[in-house]
C-alpha cells in the first residue's frame, strides 16, 4: 500500500510504502506526475518504506509512465538491507537515486527538496 505524504508539494512527491508495491499504488501517483509534469518540472519521488519485502507479483515498475521525467528518488528504509531496493528502481535511468536509513531521515527530504 502506498500512502501519499503532507509534505507532498511542487514538484516532490512524498510517499510512505507498507510491505509491497503493486500497480494500483502506481495510480494514485500518475495524477500527480500529470500535473508536474504539465507545470513544466522534473518529478522528485521521495519513497520512505516501513517494511520493504519485495515488489509484488503486481507489474508496479511496468506501469510506470514518464520514468524518463523523474530527475530525483530517494529511499528511505529501515536499515541498509532496504537498500536493495535501488537495483528495482532500473526504469528511472535518467533520476539521481539515493537511499538512507529511516534515522538519516531529515537529511533524505533535504536533500529531495534542494536544486
Amino acid at each position: 500500500m502506498l500512502q501519499v505524504l503532507e509534505f507532498t508539494s511542487d514538484n516532490v512527491i512524498a510517499t510512505k510504502a507498507d510491505n509491497q508495491l503493486k500497480a494500483g499504488d502506481y495510480e494514485k501517483l500518475h495524477p500527480i506526475v500529470h500535473n508536474i509534469l504539465t507545470n513544466g518540472k522534473k518529478v522528485r519521488w521521495y519513497l520512505e518504506i516501513a517494511r520493504f519485502e519485495e515488489w509484488s507479483d503486481d507489474p508496479f515498475l511496468q506501469c510506470i509512465s514518464h520514468a524518463d521525467d523523474f530527475e530525483k528518488i530517494c529511499c528511505v528504509g529501515a536499515n541498509e538491507d532496504d537498500k536493495r531496493i535501488i537495483s528495482l528502481l532500473q526504469p528511472f535511468k535518467n533520476a539521481q537515486v539515493r537511499f538512507y536509513t529511516i534515522e538519516n531521515k531529515k537529511a533524505a527530504e533535504t536533500w529531495i527538496k534542494e536544486n
